[in-house]
């Protein structure tokens, strides 16, 4: 699963620069030229890191910065500048920008900067004893942008939250000989805000899970057969909310 960035710079040279240096670091690429391109290209996929410089016509990098982050909070965006404003530079700083680096863009920077944000990345972990269906689900999920981890049970399960910090969890409900509410209330003790998606083939889940679960608790249920993009289009927003 390759990383993705979003290039973001008037100059079309410096745009090719950056997306080819990704690309040979394995990243994978997109590319805009002004600010409210880049928001549009945001706002339809995710992106681990945008790179954008602040000052271009129409809608600069702050302004673009700030429409991004009002549609997903913890988008990490890194803006360069070579003769920005101060005034701007701090604007972006207050706002949570990652970093404001100037122009010429020092590439060592550049690549420990991004090697550092990558490490913050959250996983899904997918909770299942069907060893067929986590090695089928993982694989989907990471041709689709996820990273991902599994676990054969709950006591496994607890301990990778601890140490991976999941995004979400996707559990099935019935997993053994563990009740409902027994499992459930184990994950959500180690991460009460944690997205969980729960899942179950057997007849009357839904039910069940309604009486004996709080409803916050429980950010999704999916019934088994489940399509793909059921479960794609559930963390998708997941992601986007950060």
């Amino acid at each position: 699963m390759k990383p993705r960035a979003l290039v973001v710079d008037d100059d079309q040279t410096m745009v090719k620069t950056l997306s080819d240096l990704l690309r040979l670091k394995g990243w994978e690429v997109a590319t805009a030229y002004s600010g409210a391109s880049a928001v549009e290209v945001a706002s339809r996929g995710y992106f681990d890191v945008v790179l954008m410089d602040i000052k271009m016509p129409g809608m600069d990098g702050v302004d673009a910065f700030k429409a991004m982050k009002a549609a997903q909070p913890h988008i990490r965006v890194v803006l360069m500048t070579a003769y920005a404003g101060q005034d701007r530079v701090e604007e972006a700083e207050r706002e949570g920008v990652v970093r404001v680096m100037p122009k010429p863009v020092d590439v060592p920077s550049l690549l420990s900067l991004l090697s550092a944000t990558m490490g913050t990345r959250h996983p899904v972990l997918l909770v299942d004893h069907d060893a067929v269906f986590l090695k089928t689900m993982s694989e989907v999920l990471q041709l689709r942008g996820f990273d991902v981890v599994v676990a054969h049970d709950i006591e496994h399960a607890t301990r990778l939250m601890s140490e991976r910090r999941p995004m979400a969890v996707l559990l099935h409900v019935h997993l053994g000989a563990a009740a409902v509410r027994e499992a459930v209330t184990a994950v959500h003790e180690v991460s009460p805000s944690v997205a969980l998606i729960l899942y179950s083939g057997q007849p009357g889940a839904a039910e069940e899970i309604e009486r004996v679960l709080p409803t916050e608790w429980v950010h999704a249920y999916l019934q088994k057969p489940f399509a793909v993009e059921q479960v794609t289009g559930v963390l998708d927003g997941i992601r986007r909310a950060g």
